[in-house]
């Protein structure tokens, strides 16, 4: 389900995607909507659910994590039981940072994150590939990040 969003709208998505500690007054400055109709409209957002919460975005080779990895995964087997085990098992692993079901030669598509090749070896030998329902994965290394971003970028008109 989509919702319509008003020239205003995408105003203000644009600018708390990009900053999300601007004051109302701040939005209200660049989008010429009161402050408080700036506060009414997030508060719709949120309450619609196009608005999900308000992070801090890290980068991680700041904080140690060196080590990205792109996992592709086969299952042992399909059906609902089988999907919703393993999704409840990759939501309990804090190294899995994105987790897509896809279509093709795989079933998933996990981002992971690690402090080093260490780290990843055992995640995957002992976490991942230990696990009943994956039948076989491959994994690539990122060599660096080209580009990234959260945001969405609205045409105001």
């Amino acid at each position: 389900m989509s919702i319509s969003l008003d020239k205003s709208d995408k105003k203000i998505l644009n600018l708390i995607q990009r900053d999300a500690t601007l004051t109302h007054q701040d939005i209200a400055d660049q989008t010429d909507v009161s402050a408080t109709s700036v506060w009414r409209r997030i508060k719709n957002l949120e309450e619609v659910g196009v608005i999900k919460g308000q992070v801090a975005l890290l980068d991680p080779k700041m904080i140690g994590m060196q080590v990205c990895a792109l996992i592709s995964l086969r299952l042992t087997r399909h059906g609902e039981d089988t999907r919703v085990e393993f999704e409840k098992f990759i939501a309990s692993r804090t190294e899995v940072m994105e987790c897509y079901a896809v279509v093709g030669n795989y079933d998933y598509m996990l981002v992971v994150i690690v402090p080093n090749v260490e780290d990843y070896e055992i995640f995957l030998s002992r976490h991942l590939l230990s696990h009943h329902l994956v039948a076989s994965s491959n994994s690539s290394f990122t060599l660096r990040r080209v580009k990234y971003t959260t945001a969405f970028t609205f045409n105001s008109r």
